[in-house]
C-alpha cells in the first residue's frame, strides 16, 4: 500500500517520529536517522504502487574535529551517555520553515552522548550526500559558559572545569513555534523571522538561543551559528541538591537536570507576542512566560505547578492552536495520568485543570498528536509503548468540563490489524504484541503517521539486527470528503499541500473527466484559504536601499501577493497533483513576466556590478517581448503602469534582491538568469503562441 512503508530497523526512543513542513518524516533508529518521503499512487492506477523513498543519515558518527576527546569525568559527574554510549538518537525535531537552504526546515537531533546537532540539505533532498551536520549546539554552550560560569555557583559541582562540563551537556530541547501575524501565502512568507531554541543542560539550567544560517541571515553570515540570548537556573527546593551526596537515597533524589521542555505557540496581545515555556523537574513542573516585542525576547518570572511528576513519564505537549479566549492548552502525561491544563499566556498561570487516568496504564506515553481543525475543542491522540492495542482509550476530547474518550481512530485500527496478520503469518496463535514508537501529524493536520514494531509475546525473540522490522503507516484524521470540502487555513508549504492534493486525487476523483472540475474547484478553495491581504500600493524603490530586510519584505509583497500570480501558482500546483503539467507554460511565463517587471522597479542604485546589469538587461528583453505580444497597440509606459509585480515559489523566488554587497544572492540568481535566457532564446515560439492565444 502507498500509505505504509517498512523499515529495516527498530526505533531507538519514544516520540521517534516528526513530520516537517516540507513533508519529510524523520525517524530515530539505533544506527541512523531515516528520512522518509511519502509517495502517493498516480492517477494511472495500472502502474505499480511506488515505494517511499528512504534517506539514511549517519547521525551517530562524529569526527574528532567535531567532538574532541575528553578526559574521563570524576564519579559525581560521570555520564554513561557522554563517555561510552554509541550516540544513538534519543530525540528528533524539525525546525519551523526558513532556517535551511531554500527556506526549508532544519533537523535537530539529540543523541545519547548528550550532543545536539543541526542537520540540513544543501542539494537535492532525496540524496544522502546533500545532508550534513551544520552545527553543534554544545559548542555554543561551551563558549558561552566558559566566559560566564566562573561567577555562577553550581548546586552539583564546585570545580570550574566540571561546572563547564555539566553546562555543556544537553538533556532536552524544544524549538519555538513561528511567530504569528506575518503575512504569508502557501509556501511564501513576507518575513520568516529568527529561529529560537530552548535547551536544558546537566546543571539545572534552561538556555534560550537563536540559531542562524546563511539563509536566515540573508547571506550576511557564511556559516551556521547559535547565539545565547539568556539562561535561567532552577529555584531548587531544600534537600534536592548537594555537591557531595553521601547516601544512595540522596543521589536518587538529587535534582540534576531538566528532562522535558515544551514551548507553546505565540499569541498576539496588544503590541507584543506572548508564549509560555514549561520544563520538568523531579517533583513538579516549572513555567516561564515569554514576551517578544520589537525583535527582543524577554523572560518572565518562574512559577511552579505543584504535584505534577513527569520525571520518568512525560511527554509535555502544547496544542498548536490557542482557544477562542487566547488561552493555551497543555497536556502533561504524569506518573498518575493526564493533566489537561488551560494556561494563561500573560503570566503562565493555570486557569483550568482536568485529569484522566489513561485506563491505568503504566508504560510510557510514546506519541502525542493534536487534532484541532474546526472542532469545539481539540482532540488529543496518544499512544503508549506497550499497551496501545490493549487499552481502550486512544483519543480524548474535553466536553462539558470533563475528558471523554472517543472512538478508536484509524491509526489504531491499522495497528490492530497488523498485529493480527503478524500472529497468523508466524503461527503465534494470538501471542503477539505491538510496540508503538511514535505519532506525528502532517503540516496541514489532516494526516497522522504512526510507527510500530511487532513482536512475539510468549517466546524469546532473537536474530541479527538485519532481521529487525518496523512499520510507518499513514491514516487520515478525517474523511477525504471533508478534506475536499475545505482546505485547512493555517501555515503551510507547497510540499505539504501538494501531498494532500495528490491524496485527494487518488481517493476522490474516480474518472478522468472529473479532473478539470476538481482542478478548478481546488484552485478556488486555495484562493480563499491561502491569500494575503497585505498588498502594498507603494513603490519598492521608496525603501532605503541599505535596508536589506525591508527591501526583501516590500518586494515580496509586490511580487508574490498579486492575486493573478497567486492564482497562476495554485493552478500550477494543482496541475502537478493531477498529473497534467502540459498547460503550465502560459502561467509560468506570466509569473516570470510579473516578477521581471517588479524587479525593474527597484532603484537603479542597487545594480552596482556588471552581473546585476546583465540580469536587468535580460529581464528588459523578456518584458519587452511579452509586452509586444500581449499589448501590441499600447505604449510601453502605459503597459508598465498597469502591471502588478508577482512571482512563484519555483521561479526566481530565491533571487529577489540584487545587491552588490551580498554576492551569494548573485550566485543564486545564476540559475534564474539561465531560465530567462532559455525563455527568450529557445522557447520564444512558445511564448509567442501563448501571447497570441491570450490576445
Amino acid at each position: 500500500m502507498a500509505d505504509v512503508t517498512e523499515l529495516r530497523c527498530w526505533p531507538s526512543c519514544v516520540n521517534a517520529l516528526d513530520w516537517s513542513q516540507d513533508n519529510i518524516i524523520a525517524l530515530a533508529s539505533d544506527e541512523r536517522i531515516e528520512l522518509l518521503f511519502p509517495n502517493t499512487v498516480s492517477y494511472e492506477r495500472d502502474n505499480d504502487v511506488p515505494q517511499w523513498q528512504h534517506v539514511p543519515l549517519q547521525v551517530p558518527w562524529f569526527s574528532n574535529d567535531e567532538l574532541p576527546l575528553k578526559n574521563p569525568a570524576p564519579l559525581p559527574n560521570y555520564s554513561i551517555g557522554e563517555e561510552i554510549s554509541p550516540s544513538v538518537p534519543i530525540a528528533v525535531s524539525w525546525s519551523p520553515p526558513g532556517l535551511a537552504k531554500h527556506r526549508r526546515c532544519a533537523l535537530a537531533v539529540l543523541t545519547s552522548n548528550l550532543v545536539l546537532s543541526i542537520w540540513s540539505a544543501e542539494g537535492k533532498l532525496h540524496e544522502e550526500p546533500s545532508w550534513n551536520r551544520r552545527l553543534l549546539i554544545n559548542n555554543a554552550l561551551t563558549d558561552y559558559f566558559s566566559k560566564s560560569s566562573a561567577t555562577e555557583i553550581s548546586s552539583i559541582s564546585s570545580k570550574p572545569e566540571e561546572r563547564l562540563r555539566l553546562r555543556s551537556r544537553i538533556r532536552a530541547f524544544a524549538w519555538a513555534p513561528p511567530l504569528s501575524g506575518e503575512s504569508r501565502t502557501m509556501g511564501t512568507q513576507v518575513s520568516y523571522g529568527r529561529q529560537y531554541l530552548a535547551v536544558s543542560n546537566d546543571d539545572n539550567q534552561v538556555i534560550f538561543m537563536v540559531v542562524e544560517s546563511p539563509t536566515s541571515s540573508l547571506g550576511s553570515s557564511s556559516s551556521w551559528k547559535a547565539d545565547i540570548l539568556a539562561h535561567a537556573s532552577l529555584r531548587l527546593e531544600e534537600g534536592t541538591s548537594s555537591t557531595e551526596p553521601e547516601l544512595f537515597e540522596d543521589i536518587v533524589q538529587q535534582q540534576r537536570f531538566i528532562p522535558h521542555i515544551a514551548w507553546s505557540p505565540w499569541i498576539w496581545q496588544g503590541d507584543q507576542h506572548r508564549s509560555v515555556v514549561v520544563y520538568a523537574t523531579n517533583e513538579d513542573i516549572r513555567a516561564r512566560p515569554i514576551t517578544f516585542k520589537d525583535g527582543t525576547m524577554s523572560l518572565g518570572d518562574e512559577i511552579t505547578y505543584q504535584r505534577m511528576d513527569v520525571r520518568y513519564s512525560g511527554p509535555m505537549s502544547w496544542c498548536p492552536q490557542p482557544d477562542s479566549s487566547d488561552l493555551l492548552t497543555l497536556a502533561l502525561f504524569t506518573s498518575s495520568g493526564l493533566a489537561y491544563l488551560s494556561v494563561s499566556a500573560k503570566d503562565a498561570s493555570i486557569v483550568d485543570k482536568t485529569s484522566h487516568n489513561l485506563d491505568g496504564r503504566w508504560d510510557q506515553i510514546s506519541g502525542v498528536v493534536w487534532d484541532h481543525d474546526k472542532q469545539p475543542s481539540p482532540r488529543l491522540h496518544f499512544s503508549s509503548l506497550l499497551s496501545t492495542v490493549q487499552s481502550p482509550t486512544a483519543v480524548l476530547q474535553k466536553t462539558s468540563g470533563t475528558l471523554e474518550s472517543g472512538k478508536a481512530p484509524n491509526w489504531k485500527e491499522k495497528i490492530e490489524n497488523s498485529t493480527v496478520l503478524f500472529s497468523v503469518k508466524n503461527d503465534l496463535k494470538g501471542h503477539s504484541r505491538t510496540k508503538v514508537w511514535g505519532l506525528t501529524a502532517s503540516a496541514l493536520g489532516d494526516f497522522i503517521a504512526a510507527c510500530n514494531s511487532l513482536h512475539p509475546s510468549d517466546s524469546i525473540e532473537y536474530g541479527p539486527p538485519a532481521d529487525r522490522r518496523g512499520t510507518v503507516a499513514l491514516s487520515t484524521l478525517k474523511p477525504y470528503s471533508k478534506i475536499r470540502e475545505s482546505l485547512p487555513i493555517q501555515n503551510t508549504t507547497a510540499e505539504s499541500l501538494l501531498f494532500t492534493l495528490k491524496k485527494l486525487v487518488e481517493n476522490t476523483v474516480e474518472d478522468a473527466e472529473q479532473m478539470p472540475t476538481f482542478a478548478k474547484e481546488t484552485v478556488d478553495k486555495m484562493m480563499q484559504a491561502y491569500r494575503s491581504d497585505d498588498i502594498s500600493d507603494g513603490s519598492v524603490g521608496a525603501v532605503d536601499i541599505n535596508d536589506l530586510e525591508g527591501l526583501v519584505k516590500e518586494l515580496k509583497v509586490r511580487a508574490v501577493f498579486d492575486e493573478n500570480t497567486l492564482k497562476d501558482r495554485y493552478g500550477i500546483l494543482v496541475s502537478q497533483a493531477c498529473g497534467d503539467t502540459s498547460s503550465n507554460e502560459l502561467s509560468r511565463t506570466l509569473i516570470s513576466y510579473r516578477l521581471a517587471t517588479a524587479l525593474q522597479r527597484l532603484s537603479p542604485a542597487l545594480a552596482h556590478t556588471p552581473f546585476s546589469e546583465e540580469i536587468l538587461m535580460h529581464q528588459n528583453r523578456l518584458t519587452s517581448l511579452i509586452n509586444g505580444l500581449l499589448f501590441p497597440n499600447e505604449a510601453e509606459d502605459d503597459v508598465m503602469e498597469g502591471i502588478e509585480g508577482a512571482t512563484s515559489a519555483q521561479i526566481l523566488i530565491r533571487g529577489l534582491i540584487i545587491h552588490a554587497n551580498i554576492p551569494d544572492y548573485f550566485r543564486q540568481l545564476v540559475g534564474t538568469l539561465d531560465q530567462i535566457r532559455a525563455a527568450i532564446a529557445a522557447d520564444e515560439n512558445i511564448i509567442r503562441d501563448a501571447g497570441s492565444d491570450t490576445t
